[in-house]
């Protein structure tokens, strides 16, 4: 990758299952120093590694923007953040809150968006803060929706995507808490299966113990998850992987391959996280249900099979497609650059006002829906 050269970088990469679905790069600088490292999945597995180590290069390394100080009042109350909770929950005080500015699209329309909402290393320094509303945000804080690509749309359309894919995790999480209402949920056909795996005997023999769920009522796109259909087995909590898509076939891959890696992937740092993880699910009767997805394991859904061909959209043209989606819903796509290389290399970061950000409960944080937020 010529974004590698340019940042004075090296790196080395290898498959870490026989099946090359699951790949990892580590980055080094000229003193041989490991400076970041990324994972990636499906049949671009290395591409995917590559990708995400630029990913965590860039989001890590000191803060590229220069933040600006914004009011906690006027962060609340801004036109775009009406039905989004974790802003309006915000105190409607004068105090100073770091805040990187997105725009739209189309540029005519800003967010100004707490610098620990959307970056988790600010988070590090703040637990000792008395800023009831940074501790707030902390909560939330995620990387989410940043993304790599050789163009811009590129990368703003792999962002928003991983936006939307989990806020639709959220609600299938809240679903099976019994906190949110009832989805349709849909497992795929065998055919629909081996063509999303494109028939890989590795990658179809695993998947045969995963419970696989489609979800295609949400926001108009297709989202799968898989996790194993006997429960977390060695793991304090199972295993899941994700993925959303205009198209079915890359989101059952995406969630499939995703798991894989979950799994292969697992060390030390994640079992700690997974452990705490476990002791707060498991004291309460509805959160117990996502240590395993219990009521869905070895659950009969319908079937779904490969829907009526359609032809393929540009980069361009599914990124319209989904602010169209959104926009039907109310809901903008904000962004950011966080950081440009070239004009092949862009690395980007997604926000969109009101989507759910519950799925981080499984790590660990006690977080709550949005209707709960926003009372």
């Amino acid at each position: 990758m010529s974004t590698l050269h340019t940042l004075g970088l090296s790196a080395v990469t290898r498959y870490t299952t026989s099946s090359k679905l699951v790949a990892t790069a580590e980055l080094f600088d000229d003193n041989d120093n490991l400076v970041e490292s990324g994972a990636g999945k499906g049949p671009d597995s290395l591409i995917g590694a590559l990708a995400e180590s630029i990913e965590h290069f860039s989001t890590f390394q000191p803060l590229a923007d220069a933040p600006i100080g914004y009011r906690s009042d006027k962060i609340a109350t801004q036109k775009a953040v009406t039905d989004d909770g974790i802003f309006t929950s915000l105190p409607h005080t004068e105090k100073l809150i770091e805040c990187f500015r997105l725009t739209s699209l189309n540029n005519n329309e800003e967010l100004f968006a707490p610098c620990v909402l959307l970056c988790p290393e600010t988070t590090q320094n703040i637990h000792g803060d008395s800023n009831s509303a940074l501790r707030f945000l902390s909560r939330y804080s995620s990387n989410s929706g940043i993304a790599f690509g050789c163009t811009e749309n590129e990368a703003l359309l792999h962002g928003t995507h991983e936006t939307i894919e989990r806020h639709i995790l959220s609600l299938f999480y809240m679903t099976v808490c019994g906190l949110g209402p009832a989805m349709e949920l849909y497992t795929p056909s065998v055919a629909l299966l081996q063509t999303a795996l494109g028939s890989h005997p590795a990658a179809l023999a695993s998947a045969n113990r995963l419970q696989v769920i489609i979800i295609k009522d949400v926001l108009s796109v297709y989202f799968a998850v898989a996790f194993p259909k006997g429960g977390p087995g060695a793991h304090h909590l199972s295993p899941i992987g994700s993925g959303c898509s205009l198209e079915i076939h890359t989101a059952i891959q995406r969630a499939v391959t995703e798991q894989f890696q979950s799994e292969d992937l697992y060390d030390g740092a994640e079992e700690s996280i997974d452990r705490e993880t476990f002791d707060l699910l498991s004291k309460s009767r509805h959160l117990k249900c996502l240590i395993d997805f219990a009521p869905l394991m070895r659950a009969t859904l319908p079937i779904i099979d490969t829907p009526a061909h359609i032809a393929p959209l540009t980069v361009s043209e599914q990124l319209e497609k989904l602010q169209k989606n959104l926009s039907n819903k109310r809901m903008k796509i904000f962004r950011r650059t966080v950081a440009r290389f070239s004009d092949y290399s862009f690395v980007t970061q997604i926000y969109i006002p009101g989507l759910e950000r519950f799925n981080i409960i499984r790590n660990g944080r006690l977080v709550v829906p949005q209707y709960v937020l926003r009372g």
